[in-house]
C-alpha cells in the first residue's frame, strides 16, 4: 500500500513535510470569525465578510501564483508567499481598526495562495501523470495531518490567548520558507511542448526536449486557451459550487456550534476529527479509489458530503455534530486526490500553474461568496435553512460533474488551444 507513495521523488516527500509544518501553524483562518466576535467583539455579519474578503484576495492569489509561477519559477512564488504571509500574520494581532484588518485579511489571503498553484505545478512537475493522484494524495494527507493538529492545539490556544496563534502561523510559515530554500530546486520545465497535457517535459530526456517552445509569457493565449476549454470551465463551476458548502465548515460551522453553547474547543476538536480521518484513511483510500473509474468518484463524493453537511441542521449534541464530520469529510475523501489530477491532466503543459492557478480561485471563491452567504442565511434564517441550502448545492455540483463524465474519464481534453 505505501510503496507507491515511497517511491515518489524525494523532492515531492520534502514539499509534503513542509506542508505538514505550515498547515500545522495555520491558525488565523480556522479561527478568524471567533476572534472577531469573541475577542475583538465585532458582529457576525463583519466576520464573515472578513472571510469573504480573505476568499476575494486568495482568488487573486491563485490567479496571480500561477501566473508567475509560469513566468519566474516554482520556487521563487513559494517563498515569496510563505515569507510575505509570515510578516503579515504576525502584524495581525496589533489591529484593531475593521477597515485595517479587512485589508490584512485581504493581503494575506493574496501571499498565502500564491503558494498553492504554484506547489501543485512543482508536484506535476516532478512526477508522471499515472503517478499524479498518489503524489496530490500524500500532500492532502500532510495538509489535513497539519490542519488536524493545528485546529486541536489552536482550540485550546484559543481559549488562553488569541495573540499566540498569529505568533504560531507565522513561525511555522517562515520554517518551511526555510525547508524550500535549502532543500527543493526549481521544477519549472525549461522547455515544454505546445500541446496539451499528456507530455511531461521534466521527465523527458534532452535529445526528446531538444525542438520545443519555452513557457509562454503571453497571457491573452493562456486565457484564450482556458476560455475554450469548455471541460475545464465546468468542471470549475462544479468545484465551485460544493467549496461553496465545504467553507461552511470554516465559517459559518463555528458560530452555528457557539449559538448552541459549545465553545470554541469543542470545534477545534470537530475540525481535528475532519483532518484525523483524512491523515489515517487517505493514503489507502486512495490506493482503494485508484483501482475504479475517477469520474465516478468525483460525481458521487458531492452527494455525500451534502448528505453530512445537511444532517448538521439535525445534530444537537457533540457526538451528533461529530457524526455529520465523518459522513462529510467521507466524501471530501473520495474526491480530493483525483481533482488537481484531472486538471493537470486537462491542461497544456505550458499552461500548467496557470490551470492549477485558475482552479484554485473556485476555493478562494467559494470563500469570498460562501463565508457572507452562509452568514448572511445563517443570521437571518437559521441554522435549517443553511445546512438544507448546503445539500441542495452539493446535489447540484454532482449534476454538473457528471455532464462532463466521458472527459474526466478519458483525461486531456480535446479542445485545448494552444495559443
Amino acid at each position: 500500500m505505501l510503496k507507491p507513495y515511497l517511491q515518489l521523488p524525494r523532492a515531492v516527500h520534502v514539499l509534503c513535510v513542509g506542508t505538514f509544518i505550515n498547515r500545522a501553524g495555520t491558525l488565523l483562518v480556522p479561527f478568524l470569525t471567533l476572534y472577531l466576535t469573541k475577542e475583538l467583539g465585532l458582529s457576525v455579519t463583519f466576520a464573515t465578510l472578513a472571510m469573504g474578503v480573505f476568499g476575494l484576495g486568495s482568488l487573486v492569489g491563485g490567479l496571480l501564483g500561477g501566473v508567475l509561477a509560469d513566468l519566474i519559477g516554482r520556487r521563487k512564488v513559494m517563498l515569496i508567499s510563505l515569507l510575505g504571509g509570515a510578516l503579515v500574520v504576525r502584524g495581525f494581532s496589533h489591529l484593531t481598526v475593521p477597515w485595517s484588518i479587512l485589508a490584512a485579511v485581504g493581503l494575506f489571503a493574496v501571499l498565502a495562495d500564491m503558494y498553492r498553484p504554484a506547489a501543485h505545478a512543482a508536484i506535476a512537475d516532478l512526477v508522471e501523470p499515472t503517478r499524479r493522484a498518489h503524489a496530490f494524495g500524500l500532500k492532502y494527507v500532510a495538509i489535513n495531518l497539519g490542519f488536524a493538529t493545528g485546529t486541536a492545539v489552536g482550540g485550546l490556544v484559543a481559549t488562553v490567548w488569541f495573540t499566540w496563534l498569529f505568533w504560531g502561523d507565522a513561525a511555522t510559515s517562515a520554517a518551511y520558507a526555510l525547508i524550500i530554500l535549502f532543500a527543493i530546486a526549481e521544477t519549472r520545465p525549461e522547455d515544454s511542448p505546445d500541446e496539451s497535457g499528456g507530455s511531461d517535459a521534466a521527465h523527458a530526456s534532452p535529445e526528446s526536449r531538444g525542438n520545443v517552445e519555452p513557457p509562454s509569457t503571453d497571457l491573452s493565449s493562456a486565457l484564450r486557451c482556458i476560455l475554450r476549454d469548455h471541460t475545464f470551465l465546468v468542471f470549475c463551476l462544479a468545484s465551485l459550487c460544493i467549496s461553496l458548502v465545504y467553507m461552511q465548515a470554516m465559517s459559518s460551522f463555528p458560530i452555528y456550534l457557539d449559538g448552541l453553547g459549545f465553545s470554541s474547543g469543542d470545534y477545534g476538536y470537530l475540525m481535528a476529527i475532519n483532518g484525523g480521518m483524512i491523515v489515517a484513511l487517505q493514503l489507502p483510500l486512495t490506493a482503494l479509489f485508484s483501482r475504479f473509474n475517477r469520474a465516478t468518484l468525483i460525481v458521487v463524493a458531492p452527494l455525500i458530503s451534502g448528505v453530512g453537511f445537511g444532517l448538521t441542521g439535525f445534530a444537537v449534541t457533540w457526538l451528533g455534530f461529530a457524526m455529520t464530520v465523518v459522513v462529510w469529510t467521507t466524501g471530501e475523501m473520495m474526491a480530493a486526490p483525483f481533482m488537481s489530477a484531472v486538471v493537470t491532466d486537462l491542461a497544456p503543459t505550458r499552461y500548467r500553474a496557470r490551470y492549477l492557478g485558475v482552479f484554485s480561485t473556485c476555493f478562494s471563491s467559494g470563500m469570498m461568496l460562501g463565508a457572507p452567504l452562509g452568514g448572511l442565511v445563517l443570521e437571518s434564517l437559521g441554522g435549517s435553512y443553511l445546512w438544507g441550502g448546503a445539500l441542495g448545492l452539493a446535489v447540484f455540483s454532482g449534476v454538473l460533474y457528471l455532464t462532463i463524465y466521458p472527459r474526466m474519464i478519458s483525461g486531456p481534453s480535446h479542445e485545448q488551444v494552444s495559443g
